[in-house]
């Protein structure tokens, strides 16, 4: 039990299969969710659960074993199959199913595997809200007996997600992009978009890596990883391509690359999208993470929105937007949400507001997000700590003079240089980022704050 208690974090179940994270486990996990879908709708007899599943070597099994938990406390249960996280749980809030799970460890290694859980209209589940009751029915072993149902599988999943997101796709001139899917969960979903684009649109699409393979054979499912781009930068270079992008494991993050193949910071993209949507609706409000470039905000001002400032994380990021009623949301991981969505992150979305973008203007990409890169900045810096909390309180007591907020950790600003530093959900880290208005002035702060830090080398 002790190690199956940690495999439950704030927003989600993760570890690696075959320890604590196993078939039993995922049976009794269907079960406890099932109590707890049960227990949020008026006429039990029809609540209505989607369950899919990643490319995991281990998933498909696993969603099997989840699903037979489920169907004994009487839920309705649709197995959309291999599927990208965003567009089950689209697909679930658009066709008002009171669940959705995805078996999936997004973009972890290879042996992990875990479960994403959703209530109604898209609405994530975490400690604070559901997965704290499914995590006490599954420590208690609650046993609700229902009718027992079958699963269906009759869904047209894939063709009704991308005919919605082809709505928004709007080329003013021909564009060549390139996207690699690291053999993950939207390969099958971008086959059926070339198919669909094939005639329709001036849009020419490269693919790479489509074909789901678990042991993710050519780079880690993290397209943030050291080397992980280099695949997607060559053919961005050699087929002459407009832009580069790359998808996690289970399609929820998108990392871009201009057309020379360099690396796009993803606050850019939070910048340049949420400027377009302003415009495209007549003004409105955008969500953007505290670790992001001063130049977010700014940017998105200037075009007649107003930015609004919250934490790092799914949770921050859909409440921001719902509280709000905002029309995007972005943060530093790449991931990128939409109002019109229910408040949902989508890598595929964002390539079609991207390139959407740059086909209305009339230069490169490069040069359509020079003026979102005027900041210098450091970067997510990660540093193993003894205490966060003290490291914290050191931080704020040794920093002053500037304006101090505490959103999400710590953050500080200055007119030249601003900071945040925050906790790992996870791990005894403390994730530091830096921004300053030149990389001389960032150089000399993240010296001195890592000099503060003190950080254990060990």
């Amino acid at each position: 039990m002790a190690n199956q208690h940690k495999l439950f974090g704030a927003y989600d179940i993760r570890g690696i299969y075959g320890d604590a994270l196993n078939e039993e486990f995922a049976e009794k996990i269907g079960h406890a969710f099932g109590i707890y879908v049960m227990s949020t709708v008026d006429n039990a007899s029809s609540a209505k659960v989607l369950v899919g599943f990643d490319a995991r070597v281990s998933s498909d099994s696993l969603s099997k074993a989840f699903m037979k938990g489920l169907s004994e406390t009487g839920c309705l249960i649709r197995n959309a199959g291999l599927t990208s996280t965003p567009m089950a749980v689209w697909y679930a809030a658009h066709h008002e199913f009171d669940g959705c799970a995805v078996i999936t460890a997004s973009h972890l290694s290879a042996p992990y595997n875990g479960f994403k859980l959703y209530g109604r209209k898209a609405q994530p589940l975490g400690l604070k809200n559901g997965l704290g009751e499914i995590k006490k029915s599954y420590e208690e072993n609650q046993v609700y007996k229902g009718q027992k149902q079958s699963v269906a599988t009759d869904l047209r999943i894939v063709e009704s997600y991308l005919d919605h997101l082809l709505c928004h796709l709007k080329l003013d001139r021909p564009i060549k992009i390139a996207i690699d899917a690291g053999h993950g969960a939207a390969g099958p979903e971008l086959k059926v978009l070339q198919q669909k684009v094939q005639g329709n649109y001036p849009l020419d699409l490269i693919l790479l890596n489509t074909d789901p393979d678990g042991t993710f054979p050519t780079r880690t499912p993290n397209p943030l990883d050291p080397g992980s781009i280099d695949a997607l930068t060559r053919a961005v270079i050699d087929n002459k391509c407009d832009l580069g992008v790359s998808f996690d494991g289970d399609a929820d993050r998108a990392i871009f690359v201009d057309e020379h193949g360099a690396l796009v910071d993803t606050d850019v993209i939070i910048g340049l999208i949420g400027a377009e949507m302003i415009d495209r609706n007549g003004g409105g409000k955008v969500v953007y993470d505290l670790r992001a470039s001063r130049a977010v905000p700014e940017y998105i001002s200037k075009k007649g929105g107003e930015a609004i400032r919250t934490g790092v994380g799914t949770h921050f990021m859909m409440g921001g937007i719902k509280d709000s009623g905002a029309v995007f949301a972005g943060e530093l991981s790449g991931h990128y949400y939409y109002g019109d969505m229910y408040g949902t992150d989508s890598a595929m979305r964002t390539v079609i507001e991207v390139i959407t973008s740059l086909s209305q203007s009339r230069c490169g990409f490069s040069e359509l997000i020079a003026p979102l890169k005027i900041y210098a900045s450091s970067g997510e810096i990660n540093l193993r700590v003894g205490s966060i909390p003290e490291t914290l309180n050191k931080l704020e007591s040794a920093i002053t003079g500037g304006a101090a907020e505490h959103i999400d950790g710590l953050s500080i600003n200055f007119d030249d240089w601003w900071f945040s530093a925050r906790g790992s959900q996870t791990e005894p880290l403390l994730r530091l980022t830096i921004g300053a208005v030149s990389s001389d002035v960032m150089e000399q702060r993240k010296v001195q704050l890592i000099q503060l830090i003190a950080p254990v080398t060990q």
